[in-house]
């Protein structure tokens, strides 16, 4: 098996490496290794922002009713049904007090987004 020698560290590395043990510095493409005909390709870099916490709270506390505060955090489903049982039933005392409820039950016990990502 031969060797070549790393130019960052200067390390003995094999002519087979992708990348050098010592310093972890790429030796050769994949591609170089990929059989003839199979092309590979890197996968995207997905950077999600996160959710806050606060921000969750202020719209729950603010526009709760109509259930913005779960459409924020991605909760589509629990999000619109707060606002059609808010615009059903708020006309009559019962909806605006189910819906209010379920608010309050919100704040205090939802700390993660729908994708699991803990609200900071």
């Amino acid at each position: 098996m031969p060797l070549t020698t790393c130019p960052d560290c200067h390390r003995e590395v094999s002519t087979e490496a992708l990348a050098c043990p010592g310093c972890g510095r790429p030796m050769k493409a994949p591609e170089a290794h990929a059989p003839a005909g199979v092309r590979y390709e890197s996968a995207p870099l997905v950077v999600k922002a996160a959710k806050s916490r606060g921000v969750f709270i202020i719209l729950g506390i603010l526009l709760g009713l109509l259930g913005i505060h779960n459409f924020y955090a991605g909760y589509y489903g629990r999000g619109a049904a707060q606002l059609i049982i808010t615009l059903l039933l708020g006309w009559i005392v019962i909806g605006i007090v189910i819906t209010g409820l379920w608010v309050l039950v919100d704040l205090f016990t939802v700390t993660n987004d729908a994708d699991g990502n803990a609200m900071s």
